[in-house]
């Protein structure tokens, strides 16, 4: 209720919940952690409540000022709310949910204690009584929210409210103006990339006889071989768990990546990617970012190899009028201010004294 929320405005703590594996990505805690940084800096404590997060993962979130709240593994996710209540550092947080998994049913039983919960989601799929929800993906649609959420519910949806470190904002201010030559590859496909799409890329990059940047997350689980493999690959650079990723970004003339929240990364710097879907999620990002001309996507991982992508590549050594034109069309996506416009609404709603909710 109102006594509550005003609480947050004298004792501000937010509690994230998000869970990062090889199976589920990394892709839902990094942007938690984006935002709860974000949090940090303007005085805000913050709390991260997650299960099995990987070791590497849960040090440098930590070291972040984030605190973490391990979930026992024996909890089941219905019965996490009550047992979130017990443990809460503080009465009422605001909360905020990056997870599938959790449904209407557990978010009424989370009113209780938190008398603000923010939803952020990729899927448009279930309902969801909240006070905001947040889906930065192209194609994300108002329409598909009205019948999930109350009808109070603030609804952002689209890259404009992407969730980037201020890094990515002041990238785009500073964009380079592309030859449209790729004498650079970047190849991130994802923190865990269980598939190993990371290493079907690196190969194609290196084939193609440029310099090439990999990124992989801690959590990647065939770092070895990949280390081995670049050993003999002299203009192949290995980063792992990296925080320069912007960059990394603008040092780079094409990236071969994923369809998922590194997009908005990539669009923030105005790179032109090769994409390679790895999860169901990330198809309509896929099929979008092709139409908008900012990408070329290849189609589901288990069909793509390296000669494939290898291909992609020389195609676009060849038409660096399209390739400048990739560049624009990615940077026309998002300013990389997305951040900062979810800052102003949360904070509209802890203190709506504070007037207006959306910046431009």
């Amino acid at each position: 209720g109102a006594t509550s929320a005003k609480f947050l405005v004298t004792d501000p703590h937010a509690l994230f919940r998000a869970d990062a594996s090889v199976e589920i990505g990394t892709g839902h805690v990094m942007r938690c952690r984006t935002l709860a940084e974000a949090l940090i800096e303007r005085g805000w404590s913050v709390t991260l409540a997650s299960r099995d997060l990987p070791g590497d993962l849960s040090g440098s979130i930590g070291s972040s000022g984030i605190e973490i709240l391990h979930l026992p593994g024996d909890l089941a996710i219905p019965d996490e709310p009550g047992w979130l209540q017990a443990h809460l550092p503080s009465r009422h947080p605001l909360l905020i949910v990056d997870h599938y998994q959790v449904d209407d049913a557990w978010l009424d039983r989370s009113r209780a204690w938190a008398p603000i919960i923010v939803a952020i989601d990729d899927l448009a799929d279930r309902a969801l009584p909240v006070d905001l929800v947040l889906n930065q993906n192209l194609g994300a649609e108002v329409e598909r929210y009205r019948l999930l959420v109350p009808t109070a519910a603030r609804i952002l949806v689209g890259p404009r409210f992407a969730l980037l470190r201020p890094e990515f904002a002041a990238a785009h201010d500073r964009r380079r103006t592309r030859s449209g030559r790729i004498d650079h590859i970047l190849v991130f496909m994802s923190g865990a990339d269980k598939p190993d799409v990371t290493r079907r890329a690196a190969a194609a990059a290196a084939a193609v006889g440029v310099q090439v940047d990999v990124v992989v997350g801690g959590i990647y689980p065939y770092l070895p071989a990949l280390r081995r493999w670049a050993a003999d690959h002299p203009l192949v650079e290995i980063h792992v768990g990296t925080s320069a990723m912007a960059s990394l970004m603008e040092r780079a003339d094409l990236a071969i990546g994923a369809p998922s929240s590194a997009s908005w990364e990539r669009c923030a710097v105005g790179l032109p990617s090769v994409l390679v879907v790895l999860a169901d999620n990330q198809r309509e990002t896929g099929r979008l970012l092709a139409e908008h001309g900012a990408a070329l996507t290849l189609g589901w991982h288990t069909s793509i190899d390296s000669e494939r992508i290898e291909q992609a590549i020389r195609r676009l050594q060849k038409e660096p009028d399209q390739v400048r034109m990739m560049s624009d069309a990615a940077a026309g996506v998002t300013d990389g201010r997305g951040t900062e416009r979810i800052l102003a609404v949360i904070g509209w709603l802890v203190d709506p004294s504070a007037g207006e909710s959306i910046p431009s």
